[in-house]
């Protein structure tokens, strides 16, 4: 096992990756945009989603801590990632092995 600490960059980037591919964060997502569309009616949709890559990670944490009971999956998803990542070489799965490359 290796331990590495990504950029926070990578961090955030890696964050929303997950969130963008979660079917429980969906609906947020959509409220989000529209949001942001709103704000901005003159905005072009690349610009609108670029405004929602960047606010979304706060603005969907303000929103799931400000809900009283939102499920504990989103809790966990809204949370920040930590920032040291265990990494490994390789895994075995089911018989096989696999092997990460440099």
């Amino acid at each position: 096992m290796h331990v590495i600490t990504p950029s926070l960059d990578e961090l955030q980037e890696a964050h929303l990756h997950i969130l963008n591919n979660s079917n429980e964060v969906m609906p947020y997502i959509v409220r989000h945009e529209a949001l942001v569309k709103k704000n901005n009616p003159k905005m072009i949709e690349n610009k609108v989603l670029k405004e929602h890559n960047k606010t979304f990670l706060n603005w969907f944490k303000d929103t799931i801590f400000g809900d009283d009971n939102p499920f504990e999956t989103l809790r966990k998803l809204a949370d920040e990632p930590k920032r040291n990542v265990r990494t490994w070489q390789g895994y075995d799965i089911k018989k096989y092995s696999f092997y990460t490359e440099s």
